[in-house]
């Protein structure tokens, strides 16, 4: 009897699992879910690609990644001792938890944000208190302050945020990091389409972990490159628990290429707000409630009057990431991220027509 009721509330267990995370959603034709740059990467990556050579290939990478560490001292002003290096931003979220809490810590997430901080947070046996947001989709940093207890270890923030694309002000964050001696995450993805980044400021706030990733604006999702900065007792317990050699060669060398192109991310963040613009008008004149965003997704909400809509557009060819992906329960939303101006026509086109079979 007691082995059948060890089974039976075993399978009542949900083990936290990355693979119910959106980015293991299907492709359609006409995607408009994952949050790669349209525009691709700068023309200096090709150069790079070029260049290789044979040992680029069969010679081990440098496991601290100096060169790239070496570029980012130089555009940030940032100690090389501070930087850490990693296979994808998310390999640091995954980290995080790991090497800093310890089973039974509490860490808060706000209630809609990128997924993956809960679940690192879980895999690592943290107890995750959620946030609730502000009536705009806000995070809402008072009720943050609010659920900070002595148990608190970890605090994530997303800026500009996912799925909403909202930004907080520079001064409300640091006034956040200075109010808590919980270590504040701020995933800093999205930055280069809009907000102001508090990276210089870790050399400041031995709490604050800025995390940047070169899969956005810089185009490199395919390479899997991300840092994070961070004071140096932070950085080596990272060191301490990452792999050996987390990032390849080719990765380290296209990311210094991407990062000295400040002129493809001017014109990146430029074509970004006009297709935002684009897209977040067309819906608007159809009745949809779009977000304000900075960054380069944008969450729709579904009137209630619309049913099975993430269905319909499926039907129809069209991926986007839906409402069902996050824990947020008032409202159906979609998000979308934009793409060249002839796909996001199309995205209106197939909108037009879901709105005359209604």
């Amino acid at each position: 009897m007691g082995g059948f009721l060890l089974e039976k509330n075993m399978k009542t267990i949900t083990t936290p699992s990355f693979r119910k995370l959106y980015a293991f959603g299907k492709k359609l034709p006409l995607d408009l879910s994952l949050s790669e740059n349209p525009l691709g990467c700068s023309p200096n990556i090709s150069m790079v690609l070029k260049q290789l050579t044979e040992t680029d290939f069969f010679d081990y990478p440098d496991p601290d990644c100096l060169q790239l560490k070496s570029a980012l001292n130089k555009r940030f002003r940032i100690k090389a001792g501070c930087i850490f290096i990693a296979n994808g931003s998310e390999a640091i979220i995954k980290l995080i938890p790991q090497v800093l809490i310890k089973p039974g810590d509490e860490v808060i997430i706000p209630r809609l944000t990128f997924p993956m901080f809960e679940i690192a947070s879980k895999m690592s046996l943290g107890k995750v208190t959620i946030s609730e947001m502000l009536p705009d989709f806000s995070i809402d940093l008072d009720e943050i302050k609010s659920k900070i207890n002595k148990n608190t270890k970890l605090i994530f923030l997303c800026n500009p945020n996912n799925p909403t694309g909202k930004t907080i002000s520079k001064k409300q964050l640091l006034d956040f990091v200075r109010s808590t001696s919980a270590i504040v995450v701020v995933d800093e993805a999205n930055i280069e389409f809009g907000g102001s980044t508090l990276i210089r400021e870790s050399n400041i706030f031995r709490n604050l972990i800025v995390l940047r990733t070169f899969s956005k604006g810089f185009g490199l999702a395919g390479f899997r490159i991300g840092f994070c900065v961070a004071s140096k007792d932070i950085i080596r317990k990272f060191e301490r628990g990452s792999q050996p050699f987390p990032v390849s060669t080719v990765a380290e060398k296209t990311a210094i290429a991407a990062l000295a192109d400040k002129d493809f991310i001017k014109m990146t963040k430029k074509f970004m707000k006009n297709e935002r613009s684009f897209i977040s008008r067309q819906m608007r004149k159809r009745g949809f409630e779009v977000v304000d965003s900075q960054a380069n997704n944008l969450l729709i909400k579904i009137p209630k009057s619309f049913k099975r809509f993430s269905q319909m557009l499926k039907m129809k060819g069209v991926s986007v990431v839906d409402s069902s992906s996050f824990d947020f329960e008032k409202g159906i939303f979609i998000r979308v991220s934009p793409r060249l101006r002839t796909i996001n026509i199309k995205f209106i086109q197939i909108i037009d027509q879901i709105i005359k079979t209604r």
